[in-house]
């Protein structure tokens, strides 16, 4: 087992009812951005993702296909499989709910529960939305439909077993309150504490007459309620409970990342049934927010999506991460166009770092043989400011990351590319090889390209395949490798002498948006 410290991230498992948009996108490419720097930081990464299959809807849809939902899921695994493959999403583990360890998984926290005196059986009467599977008392109701979807629910009436809920209204208020970081953002918090103390209800934990989804332990008659099974993902992904010694490892999750329209899920009833089963909660649920398009939600059941594949395929896999989540705050709504997204590609990518490691480069075959020279003896005030600069990047950095705060992160990085754009007209190398001055013009060059180097490391979480290009072009022997933090965010790491490989521009500009 590794002797690094062990780090574990989630995101929410996606319904198998239909490929993934651009809002699951999101989630997927955040969270892989998380995992990536942790691992740069020295963490043993644990990050799970996969595919929520036992829900109605699903049943419906393979019924439609004319399949069985076995054969619809398996389709559709490997859908959303091809699809994060695509975007780049590092997971470790793809964890599907039709998976034998995890119907293990969950018939034992329904056993725990139980033991615990926290299952019963009762008779459930109210609205149920077949879109989300979830129960809604009337005054959930949004003009008597939905608050999630926009659609009418239907009255159901029936025997289910009911887990107690309700019983943990205490203990959850007094580790919230106990642990603020517990739910973030601050926002999050607030509205979970409020539902709280408004008064929790018992929850149906079984459906009765249907056959797709885990069987009820000791009542085959019934199947385990899809959200209850669905939460458990997070440690049958882990082995639990056969594998207790992966699971002690890596568990208690550090952060499930998740859209905020399910934060009651994963801060109420997720944390209740641990309480139940007597295991640890996870250190932190980050629910972010909704990706709008045109100032509308993302709706599979609007038809309102965006295909995030046709976006890379448009203007490739970096430009189309880094636009995402540049232009976004993670913790409140965002939006995404393919007009932001050209404006971005333009003015970030193609005109700030990509000219400034072309004009670099350019100045460096020209003045320096192209290799990279040694620091000069001689140097002025302004050819300071990159070193201290970039000093204070990685603390900054570091702690942005560490909120989730993904655009504040990337804001920190353009900062420094910025203040090099500008350092190049400030020091005017070429008026300092015309005058000869061969001493401070070394030491300009080099502060450039240290700061190129820096640039391609803390940009790697975000655009896996853009630091390799620029670590080549920099003359790295080893640029396909992984940057490590913090070593690699120390000041003056090249090698002097040598050679850099320019080659054409990293990001041609693009003219218009895509059709």
């Amino acid at each position: 087992m590794s002797s690094r410290k062990p780090y574990y991230l989630t995101t929410a498992i996606t319904y198998a009812n239909s490929k993934p948009h651009i809002g699951h996108a999101y989630e997927e490419i955040a969270t892989d951005v998380l995992a990536r720097w942790k691992r740069a930081t020295g963490h043993d990464v644990q990050f799970v993702t996969g595919s929520d299959e036992h829900s109605a809807n699903v049943e419906t849809k393979a019924k439609e296909l004319g399949q069985s939902p076995a054969e619809y899921c398996e389709h559709m695994a490997g859908v959303f499989q091809d699809t994060w493959q695509a975007l780049g999403i590092s997971y470790d583990r793809f964890i599907r709910t039709s998976e034998p360890v995890h119907h293990a998984a969950s018939r034992e926290m329904v056993r725990r529960a139980t033991r615990s005196g926290d299952v019963y059986k009762g008779r459930y009467e109210g609205w149920y939305c077949n879109s989300c599977e979830n129960y809604y008392v009337e005054t959930d109701l949004k003009d008597g439909q939905c608050p999630v979807h926009g659609i009418k629910p239907v009255w159901l009436s029936e025997e289910n077993y009911f887990f107690k809920l309700s019983r943990y209204a205490p203990r959850l208020l007094e580790h919230i309150e106990t642990h603020p970081e517990f739910i973030q953002p601050e926002s999050r918090r607030k509205e979970v504490m409020n539902i709280i103390r408004g008064g929790l209800k018992d929850l149906s934990i079984s459906r009765a007459g249907t056959q797709w989804g885990i069987p009820f332990p000791d009542d085959a008659t019934h199947i385990i309620y899809v959200w209850f099974d669905a939460l458990i993902n997070y440690i049958s992904a882990l082995g639990f409970p056969d594998d207790m010694q992966k699971f002690e490892r890596y568990w208690p999750a550090d952060v499930h990342v998740i859209g905020k329209d399910i934060t009651r899920f994963h801060c109420i009833i997720w944390p209740a049934m641990l309480m139940s089963a007597q295991l640890p909660l996870p250190r932190r649920v980050f629910g972010h927010g909704f990706i709008y398009l045109k100032g509308e939600k993302i709706s599979k059941t609007k038809g309102n999506v965006l295909d995030p594949l046709d976006m890379v395929k448009a203007y490739g896999l970096d430009p189309f991460r880094y636009v995402l989540l540049a232009a976004n705050n993670f913790s409140g709504d965002g939006e995404f166009s393919e007009e932001e997204m050209v404006e971005r590609y333009n003015s970030d990518l193609a005109n700030d770092m990509g000219n400034l490691l072309n004009r670099t480069l350019t100045m460096v075959e020209k003045y320096c043989q192209g290799r990279v020279p040694a620091a000069g003896s001689i140097t002025v005030a302004v050819d300071e400011a990159l070193p201290a600069q970039a000093a204070r990047l990685f603390p900054a950095f570091q702690e942005a990351m560490e909120q989730l705060n993904f655009s504040g992160a990337l804001s920190l990085v353009w900062d420094l590319v910025k203040r090099a754009n500008k350092y190049i007209e400030e020091a005017a190398p070429w008026s300092l090889a015309k005058q000869g001055e061969q001493d401070r013009l070394n030491r300009v060059m080099l502060n450039l390209l240290e700061s190129l180097r820096l640039v391609a490391g803390y940009i790697q979480a975000f655009m896996p395949e853009t630091t390799p290009r620029i670590l080549a072009q920099l003359g790295d022997p080893d640029p396909g490798r992984r940057v490590s933090f913090p070593a690699e965010a120390e000041w003056g790491r090249l090698a002097v002498g040598q050679a850099i490989a320019k080659t054409g521009p990293l990001f041609p500009r693009w003219e218009k948006a895509a059709k």
